[in-house]
């Protein structure tokens, strides 16, 4: 996995580093609520199975383990911001933004830069059967 960066969530780590005197790592899957959201902690410490999948203006980007298997190699999405705010312990939020990640083939505002894909053709919609099986750390899982 290997994440990369935006210019503009360059300038955005780069503006938190001049603002906080701690070490600064972007985080992702450590979230309560947003698991896969990235989170910029200041003296933050990565989990036993965390690792560094990228770099952002000399900043660490950290995965666990889990994350990191769904990318081999240098597949990775982008890490981007969103000019929102949202309730977060993520340090950029004191600017009034959000990092984000977006996939690649999108740009800044999560839109396609160019779509490969042809639509679907339109018509009544087609019921089909669930084919395949849940991956196994999800077979089992209760939802209520």
């Amino acid at each position: 996995m290997r994440i990369t960066a935006s210019a503009r969530a360059a300038e955005v780590v780069a503006e938190m580093a001049t603002r906080r005197a701690g070490t600064l790592t972007v985080t992702i899957g450590t979230g309560c609520c947003e698991s896969t959201a990235p989170f910029l902690y200041e003296d933050f410490l990565p989990g036993a199975d965390m690792a560094p999948v990228g770099e952002v203006e000399d900043v660490a980007i950290w995965a666990p383990e889990y994350l990191r298997r769904l990318y081999p190699g240098d597949q990775g999405p982008r890490l981007e911001v969103a000019d929102e705010l949202a309730e977060s312990l993520s340090v950029e939020t004191e600017l009034g933004v959000r990092l984000v990640l977006r996939g690649t083939g999108l740009d800044s505002t999560g839109e396609p830069e160019e779509c490969a894909v042809s639509a679907p053709p339109s018509g009544p919609a087609v019921q089909r059967s669930v084919v395949g099986r849940p991956p196994p750390e999800l077979q089992g899982l209760r939802l209520r």
